[in-house]
């Protein structure tokens, strides 16, 4: 696959950060910041995440599109180099409730 083979749109008609596309294919993959919103999983979709902290994402495609699993850890990877976060970790699980306890003060007793 060429690093070209994807660009990156910016849909109204999703509720997302970003889309990004593949060239002449109905290929998407939908990307969410789990830092600046409540994302919730969609039903008839794959997840995956991204661990670029501070920053954490969720990423998604349609279970409709046949192209989507094939597709899916490129376009990720694509895009963590696109927004010049290459070494971003792809995860199966959503990394908040990690985040979330590893941002606590460990508190003694």
């Amino acid at each position: 696959m060429k690093e070209n083979d994807f660009y990156l749109s910016t849909e109204i008609k999703y509720n997302c950060l970003d889309v990004v596309k593949m060239w002449g294919t109905d290929f998407e993959l939908k990307v969410y910041s789990l830092t600046d919103t409540d994302y919730e999983v969609a039903e008839n979709c794959i997840e995956l995440y991204g661990d670029s902290r501070p920053d954490l994402y969720a990423f998604e495609v349609s279970l409709d599109d046949e192209l989507s699993y094939d597709y899916m850890n490129d376009a990720i990877t694509w895009y963590a180099s696109h927004i010049g976060k290459p070494d971003m970790e792809i995860l199966r699980t959503d990394p908040r409730e990690d985040f979330l306890e590893g941002s606590l003060p460990k508190v003694g007793i």
